[in-house]
């Protein structure tokens, strides 16, 4: 990947998206809306491509504007990094891209995430993201896939070697999520189907 890549699109972007971090920018907020949208008409889909190949901050970058651009033509390289869940952080957009492109696909990868990594236990990774975006998209659709993930508490509660410390709330994953999307929807209008 080159400098030119990584100092134009990516370093403006990632810490700000990371988690979703935008959400709380206040005053700043514009500025980081405009910088998104100056990157969402330049970048390329060469260095999309680039950018899935490198690191974390990469990855999620990229599908960070996958997502607002609803470019499914990423999916199956989504696909492919999100369900190993070998990186931090970039499965967070992952799980946004996918319920951005509001496919049957993106429905199936998002499953298929959630019947790998729960119960939880000591894998906390991305499942409140996923679950988001599963229960997002079933809002939309009237579908209710989410449920089954949701209706058995287990599935929430941290531990490791049989010690339970914790449980993820998958319902502030839910409502974090909506946020992230209505985030999206306000502020890039034009990308909104």
């Amino acid at each position: 990947m080159t400098d030119y890549i990584r100092d134009r699109y990516v370093v403006p972007l990632y810490l700000k998206v990371l988690n979703g971090n935008f959400l709380s920018m206040g005053k700043d907020v514009d500025a980081f809306v405009n910088s998104t949208r100056m990157v969402l008409y330049e970048v390329t889909d060469k260095e999309l491509i680039q950018m899935y190949n490198y690191g974390w901050r990469e990855m999620m970058t990229a599908s960070w504007l996958c997502g607002i651009r609803r470019c499914s033509k990423h999916l199956q390289t989504i696909e492919s990094l999100l369900i190993p869940s070998r990186t931090c952080y970039a499965g967070q957009f992952h799980c946004f891209a996918l319920a951005r492109f509001d496919n049957v696909e993106s429905v199936r990868t998002l499953r298929s995430y959630l019947d790998t990594y729960l119960p939880v236990g000591d894998r906390q990774y991305d499942q409140k993201w996923a679950i988001g975006a599963l229960r997002w998209l079933d809002r939309r659709h009237g579908t209710d896939y989410a449920q089954v993930y949701l209706e058995n508490p287990d599935n929430w509660k941290l531990g490791y070697r049989d010690q339970e410390y914790g449980t993820l709330s998958a319902e502030e994953g839910i409502l974090h999520f909506q946020k992230v999307m209505d985030f999206v929807d306000k502020y890039f209008p034009e990308f909104t189907a």
